[in-house]
């Protein structure tokens, strides 16, 4: 057989995939808003398709703009990857952001910056997976993560270090944080390892195992300072009574895993999305049984991620999703 000294070149495909530009552009899937007292939107997204999976947060005036959909919002910060979580801290100006590479991040704005730029102030990559869940401990100081990495970790603000880190808090990922209302030092937290568990901040350990479930947390939220509402893979809402460990009352099924809960601040209500573009509203009583009181299909197209209560208007609710919008819905009185 007659040798060959023809140099063969590199697969065609992948120098056209090397050279091409047209994968680039991305869509934005929304995952979290949070709004601020002051009227100020924060809404986070990740970026799953093209080449890249990057990410972005938008910062806005609720007001500034259509009040039933946002199709495209301009993005002030982007991000190297997704955020799942963010919130706002000392004030509207300045954010703190959990990012998929497992950093935490904080940028800050200039009062009356003509550009309207945001800075990275800070940013410090200490979780081994991504950051699910972020939520305040000590206002304008101390904030909680939990991570895909089973860490949750508490976070000094100011200068941006971690002050406890409950490593292995859980045997998964923690998918959930909340803090205890009227507490600056007692949270919870809900993981796929089937576990629900309490803590407090004075303590190394797990304060108290709450419950475990038959399948993987999703979400959980305090209704007050001795229940816990939790929603799992199953499609199930459960009530947890923290002064009866070890057990809980299902309240209610859906047909899908519930991603998110969002307890209304003093109005006994709770706005709930599962992993479909169905967003339900449920009234409280003071049994603590729920009542469906709103329900919307169509106005997403596509999975409802994220979810707020309206700071000026009670019966308003706005949600995000992975079809890119943002959607305003008005309850009934």
């Amino acid at each position: 057989m007659e040798n060959s000294n023809k140099i063969i070149p590199p697969h065609l495909n992948a120098e056209v995939y090397r050279t091409d530009a047209t994968g680039t552009s991305t869509i934005s899937y929304f995952d979290y808003i949070r709004l601020h007292p002051d009227g100020t939107m924060l809404v986070g997204s990740s970026e799953l398709t093209g080449r890249y999976w990057n990410g972005a947060a938008s910062i806005f005036q609720k007001n500034s703009a259509d009040n039933k959909s946002h199709k495209t919002l301009r993005k002030d910060i982007y991000l190297t990857n997704g955020s799942a979580d963010g919130c706002f801290t000392e004030n509207s100006r300045k954010i703190f952001l959990g990012e998929d590479d497992g950093a935490v991040s904080i940028w800050s704005r200039i009062e009356n910056d003509a550009w309207n730029l945001w800075n990275k102030d800070l940013s410090v990559a200490e979780h081994d997976g991504a950051v699910m869940s972020v939520d305040c401990l000590v206002p304008n100081k101390e904030y909680i993560t939990a991570g895909a990495d089973g860490n949750i970790k508490v976070w000094d603000t100011v200068d941006l270090i971690c002050i406890r880190n409950y490593s292995a808090a859980h045997g998964k990922s923690v998918q959930s944080v909340s803090v205890r209302p009227y507490s600056e030092t007692v949270f919870s937290s809900g993981s796929l390892d089937y576990y629900v568990s309490m803590w407090d901040d004075n303590i190394d350990s797990a304060a108290l195992d709450l419950f475990k479930n038959d399948c993987g947390i999703r979400c959980l939220h305090w209704i007050d300072e001795n229940h816990l509402i939790i929603g799992d893979e199953a499609g199930f809402i459960s009530l947890i009574d923290v002064r009866k460990p070890g057990e809980a009352t299902k309240l209610i099924e859906f047909p899908a895993a519930v991603h998110k809960i969002v307890v209304q601040p003093k109005c006994n209500r709770l706005s709930v999305c599962c992993d479909n573009k169905i967003v339900s509203v449920f009234g409280i009583s003071e049994d603590l049984k729920l009542s469906l009181i709103y329900e919307n299909r169509n106005l997403h197209s596509n999975f409802v991620r994220g979810m707020v209560w309206d700071s000026d208007d009670r019966n308003v609710l706005h949600t995000v999703g992975w079809d890119g919008n943002l959607k305003t819905h008005k309850l009934p009185h």
